[in-house]
């Protein structure tokens, strides 16, 4: 299977392709969030609820965030051969840790605020200055431990929010790196292969079985360190800080850091251009809608069942959606390999703002969900569609003409922003 480049910057079109679209989903699915009544902790509820935008939620839930790190592990060897491991380090922590601190303490402490503007019949109680301390000084305790994230929201103790994704690269990256310089014959590659036929049915079904029960019985392991640490009844909405530095979903940990290590295998091992993977396009599409129906239907039952059902609904959810993870990782793979691997002007433009994207769209998609919340006569489905379109814009309008071309100057801007909201919001 043929992968098409762009020599100039020596990307692979369809992959980067596939992360924007990972973004894009990003965004649809925290513009869903506001919609869907499971998520009380969720920086903007609104009473407008809608069935559509809560599937959307769990289906992109399931694929997005492992499709990302599956990528950035596939680009990791393709870096890191380039540079010194140091100029590799160097270069992730400007690009990742800078931006990440930015967001730390400017973008997350603003979406706080707004969840206590909308939680409390849209009045304040606090000054956004004493709320941004409460939070830096949570911060600065460097916890170490389980936050339940709807109390965190409530208490006003510190938590990443979206930003939880760019801490676990950094430490993704630097576990690499050091692996790398201990080990750099692991990651060698052997020849470049010639192109074969493409991967059989049963070989495509096996590797969907292997890597779907891999994660599954990964993510049992880490709940059940969880429980047995904790000694008590484990919480998926229960997050793991690392000195408020890291933090993550400790049953989702092992499934990302499986995804980042089998993308650095497929570059590797030359996967795709072997055939190995993404496989045969037509298992994924037939498994994943049917995976995405029975994640559904069992996500449905679990949320409405007894509590002492939930356990076993919730196990049942948690193994078919380690399936449906990896069938959509194949699946959209596959597509994009195939029908999407060429350049066009608006898929290179979407692809180079992708990242800049993720950065800022949280807080349009947070302020118009709260510009929309008094509006109780549009439904919730109209909302969903209103806030998506326009955090996507928004987000793609800031980065293509203020964060790309003036980086120094957007830093200078929030911070001046900043300083705006802590003169002049006071109850």
């Amino acid at each position: 299977m043929n992968i098409t480049k762009d020599n100039t910057e020596n990307r692979v079109i369809f992959l980067d392709n596939l992360r924007y679209f990972s973004v894009l989903c990003v965004v649809l699915l925290h513009s869903g969030l506001a919609y869907f009544p499971v998520m009380t902790w969720w920086v903007v509820v609104d009473a407008n609820t809608n069935i559509i935008a809560g599937w959307l939620v769990v289906f992109f839930d399931g694929f997005t965030m492992p499709l990302l790190f599956y990528i950035s592990g596939y680009f990791a060897i393709l870096t890191i051969q380039k540079q010194e491991i140091t100029s590799f380090l160097k270069g992730k922590l400007k690009r990742l840790g800078v931006p990440w601190l930015i967001c730390i303490l400017f973008i997350i402490p603003a979406s706080r605020l707004i969840y206590h503007y909308s939680q409390n019949n849209l009045s304040l109680s606090v000054s956004y200055w004493d709320l941004w301390m409460i939070l830096m000084k949570d911060a600065s305790g460097f916890n170490v431990g389980l936050i339940n994230i709807d109390k965190a929201m409530k208490n006003n103790q510190f938590s990443q929010n979206y930003m939880w994704f760019l801490s676990v690269l950094i430490l993704f990256f630097f576990a690499f790196s050091i692996i790398y310089k201990v080990k750099k014959r692991w990651f060698v590659s052997n020849g470049h292969p010639a192109p074969s036929a493409k991967m059989p049915i049963l070989s495509t079904l096996k590797f969907l079985v292997t890597v779907g029960l891999l994660t599954f019985f990964c993510s049992l392991i880490s709940i059940a360190i969880v429980v047995i640490s904790s000694k008590k009844q484990f919480d998926p909405e229960e997050w793991f800080t690392l000195g408020n530095v890291i933090q993550f979903q400790p049953y989702r940990l092992p499934l990302y850091i499986i995804y980042f290590a089998m993308g650095i295998i497929t570059y590797k091992n030359k996967w795709i251009e072997r055939g190995k993977f993404s496989g045969d396009c037509n298992t994924w599409l037939i498994s994943l809608p049917i995976l995405v129906v029975g994640h559904l239907y069992v996500f449905t039952i679990m949320i409405n069942a007894p509590i002492q059902l939930r356990t076993m609904y919730g196990l049942a959810s948690l193994f078919i959606f380690n399936f449906l993870s990896i069938s959509a990782l194949g699946f959209f793979t596959s597509f994009a390999l195939r029908y999407w691997n060429r350049p066009t002007r608006i898929n290179q433009s979407l692809a180079s703002n992708s990242y800049n994207i993720y950065l800022s769209h949280f807080i349009f998609v947070v302020g118009f969900q709260l510009l929309l919340f008094t509006y109780s006569g549009i439904p919730g489905s109209l909302k969903f569609g209103i806030v998506s379109a326009l955090s996507i814009a928004c987000a793609y309008i800031v980065s293509q003409f203020l964060i790309k071309p003036y980086a120094r100057i957007s830093i200078g801007a929030v911070i001046m922003l900043f300083i705006i909201m802590v003169v002049i919001i006071r109850p």
